[in-house]
């Protein structure tokens, strides 16, 4: 924004003759002095300076169906998202937090309000027999994959509509300038690198409400 300051200065010269009993003429106006310079702004900040970074959000979206695979004999199931934020700089460098709302439990076990990271580990009574379930969320270049195992091998497949999920990224130190809002979008507030790197280191110890809060992303 350029501020303009105007400095105009007026001379006034007033001459009067006079003598007792008969006023004199009165004197000419002086001219205007000259214009002020106008006030130049400063060069604005170069885009990515250390220091500042937006922060990336998705949506929260529904797996639509899971593939089987099978590791030391526990069967697991995996959803793919991609998520082409995901850089190779946010891989080496940011933060990708990946919450879940696990709608499907019992709502005793899982309240329907509940937002947590992954992973999260949920032990359960099926019958008489114990039951883990383990929902994580690992990320690689371009995509998010969510993934589920029990313990038991309960699931011979596998597919809920009740499960949301989203993720958060949190960039490093630089902001890189080549994300473009898309089907993940920008909170577009910018914020200080110390605020982020504190939230990326803590953010398991506190509500999701209180992330979203810090970081200017809608809920």
């Amino acid at each position: 924004m350029k501020a303009s300051f105007l400095c105009v200065t007026v001379l006034a010269l007033s001459i009067v003759s006079c003598k007792k009993g008969d006023p004199g003429p009165a004197g000419a106006t002086g001219p205007a002095g000259p214009a002020g310079a106008n006030g130049a702004a400063g060069p604005a900040g170069p885009a990515g300076s250390a220091g500042s970074a937006n922060v990336i959000y998705s949506d929260w979206f529904t797996p639509t169906s899971y593939t089987k695979d099978t590791v030391f004999g526990i069967w697991g199931f995996n959803y793919i998202q991609t998520a082409t934020d995901i850089t190779q700089n946010i891989l080496d460098t940011g933060t990708v937090i990946v919450y879940a709302k696990l709608n499907q439990y019992n709502s005793l076990l899982w309240p329907t309000t509940q937002v947590a990271p992954l992973p999260v580990t949920l032990t359960y009574m099926s019958g008489t027999t114990t039951e883990v379930d383990t929902w994580s969320a690992p990320v690689s270049l371009g995509q998010v994959k969510i993934r589920f195992i029990n313990d038991q091998n309960a699931y011979k497949t596998y597919n809920s509509s009740k499960n949301k999920f989203r993720y958060i990224i949190i960039p490093g130190a630089v902001h890189s300038a080549s994300y473009t809002p898309g089907t993940v979008t920008r909170s577009g507030n910018v914020i200080n690198t110390g605020t982020l790197q504190n939230i990326a280191s803590n953010y398991t110890n506190m509500s999701y409400e209180e992330v979203c809060d810090k970081l200017g992303v809608p809920r």
